[in-house]
C-alpha cells in the first residue's frame, strides 16, 4: 500500500481482505484506495486516544516529564 509516496505493506487476515474487497467494490474505489482511507481512519483515531492518555497522565503526575515540567514553572 502506498500513501502519498511512503510505502507501508501489511499482511490482512484472508476475511478482513475479503471484506475490504467487497466494500471497495461497493464504494467503487480500488482496493489500495479505500484500504489506505481505513488505515488513515484507524490511526487517527488511535492517535487521538493516545494524544488523550497522554494528557491524563501528565495531569495526573504519572508522566515524569509532566510531573517536571510543572515543577519548573510549566503548566
Amino acid at each position: 500500500m502506498s500513501l502519498r509516496g511512503k510505502d507501508f505493506r501489511c499482511e490482512l487476515d484472508a476475511e478482513l481482505h475479503e471484506a475490504l474487497r467487497t466494500m471497495a467494490e461497493h464504494h467503487n474505489k480500488p482496493i489500495q484506495v479505500l484500504g489506505a482511507e481505513l488505515l488513515e481512519k484507524a490511526i487517527a483515531g488511535e492517535a487521538h486516544a493516545f494524544r488523550v492518555m497522554l494528557s491524563r497522565l501528565d495531569r495526573c503526575g504519572i508522566l515524569r516529564n509532566g510531573a517536571e515540567k510543572r515543577g519548573k514553572g510549566g503548566t
